[in-house]
C-alpha cells in the first residue's frame, strides 16, 4: 500500500493527482492524506501502515512526514515540485519510479535522526536539526555544553544548533557550521554568534549531548526549523534516535550529497584558479569526501605532510575551507569546505 501526501500548492497537487491516477491504473492499493482534495481512501498517516510513502512538495513536507511517522520506519519517495534537497525524484521520472517500486527495484538510504528530551523528559525527534534560542529577538542565551557527562564549555550566544549530516546544509550552515557529506556517524554542534568565540564541535553520533544551565528570556527549542516548543526546564538532552529516516533511492544523482558536490565542484574551478596544484587537489578531496583530518588528507592524496599543511593554510587564508575542533582527538582538527 502507498500513502500519498502533498503540499497544497497547485504544482504539488497536480503531481499527486497524476500519481494517484497511475496507481489506480495499475491497480495498486493506496490511501490519500485526509487534507488533500484528491479522490481516494482518505487517511491520516498514523491510521495506516503503508509499504511506501509518496510525498509531493518541498523539504518541509518531507521533514514533517518523518516527524509524523514517529518510531515507524517506512520508506519515503520525495518528489520535488519545487526546490528540494531531500527529494529523490522529479516529475519526469515519477511514473517510471512507481513501476520500479512495484518491482522492488530500489534501494533504501538511511539518514540518521536525533531526539531531544526536555520538559519532564518529553521526546521530540528531528531529521535536520534541533536548536535552542531565546524567543525574544536579539537576546542571548547562556548555557553549558556537556558531552558524555563531561563539561565541554560555557557560553553566551544567540543560540545553539545540533545538526545531523542531513541538517548540516540548513540553518547550521548559515551559522558557519560545516557541510557534512555522505552520512558519516557524526553530529555538529554550532553556537550562533558566540560571545566566547566558540566554534563548531564535531562529535560522534553516539555521544550523549546535554545542554544545561540554560538561562534566556522565554527560551524555545526548535525542531527542523518548524516545530517550536517552549522550554520550561533548564536543560535539553540530545542523542541519536534509534529510528532512522528511510529514503527510497534509485540514483545517487538525486542524493543531497551529489547535488551539493555538483554545486561545489562547479564553483571550485573559479575559486581555486590561482592556487598551486596541491591546494587544488586538497580542495577537491574535501569537496568530494566531506570533512577530513590532516592525516586523512595525507593518506588520500599521498602528498607530503608539509605540502598538505601549506595547502590547508592557503585554503584557510582564502576562506575556502573551515577548521573545526575534532573532539575524538584533541590533537587533531577537522577540515571541510
Amino acid at each position: 500500500m502507498y500513502f500519498v501526501t502533498s503540499k497544497l500548492d497547485k504544482n504539488s497537487l497536480e503531481l499527486a493527482k497524476r500519481a494517484v491516477s497511475y496507481l489506480r491504473k495499475i491497480n495498486a492499493d493506496y490511501a490519500v492524506d485526509k487534507n488533500l482534495k484528491i479522490i481516494g481512501n482518505k487517511k491520516n498517516i498514523d491510521e495506516i501502515t503503508p509499504d511506501a510513502i509518496l510525498a509531493f512538495g518541498d523539504d518541509n513536507l518531507i521533514l514533517k512526514t518523518f516527524r509524523d511517522l514517529g518510531k515507524r520506519q517506512i520508506p519515503l519517495l520525495g518528489v520535488g515540485s519545487m526546490q528540494s534537497f531531500l527529494a529523490q525524484s522529479d516529475a519526469a521520472n515519477l511514473l517510471g519510479y512507481i513501476d520500479l517500486i512495484e518491482k522492488d527495484k530500489f534501494k533504501i538510504f538511511k539518514r540518521s535522526r536525533i531526539v531531544a528530551k526536555f520538559n519532564d523528559n518529553s521526546k521530540y525527534a528531528a531529521l535536520n536539526d534541533i536548536g535552542i534560542f531565546s524567543s525574544k529577538s536579539a537576546s542571548l542565551i547562556r548555557y553549558s555544553l556537556n558531552l558524555n557527562n563531561e563539561k565541554l564549555w560555557k557560553d553566551n550566544a544567540d543560540g545553539l544548533i545540533v545538526a545531523t549530516p542531513t541538517g548540516s546544509t540548513g540553518y547550521s550552515f548559515s551559522a558557519y557550521g560545516p557541510i557534512i557529506l555522505d552520512e558519516p556517524e557524526i553530529l555538529s554542534i554550532t553556537p550562533i554568534s558566540s560571545i566566547e568565540k566558540k566554534t563548531t564541535a564535531i562529535v560522534s553520533n553516539k555521544s550523549k549531548i546535554n545542554i544545561t544551565d540554560i538561562d534566556a528570556i522565554s527560551p524555545i527549542v526548535i525542531m527542523d526549523g518548524d516545530v517550536r516548543i517552549n522550554l520550561k526546564s533548564d536543560s535539553v538532552k540530545i542523542e541519536k534516535s534509534k529510528y532512522d529516516a528511510q529514503f527510497i533511492e534509485f540514483s545517487r544523482d538525486y542524493a543531497i550529497e551529489n547535488k551539493l558536490k555538483k554545486r561545489t565542484v562547479s564553483l571550485s574551478e573559479e575559486k581555486t584558479m590561482n592556487l598551486p596544484p596541491s591546494a587544488k587537489l586538497v580542495y577537491k578531496i574535501l569537496s568530494y569526501e566531506g570533512n577530513l583530518t590532516q592525516k586523512e588528507i595525507i593518506n588520500m592524496t599521498y602528498l607530503p605532510e608539509r605540502t598538505v599543511r601549506h595547502a590547508l593554510e592557503l585554503l584557510l587564508g582564502k576562506r575556502l575551507i573551515t577548521r573545526q575542533a575534532y573532539l575524538n582527538d584533541a590533537r587533531q582538527s577537522v577540515y571541510g569546505v
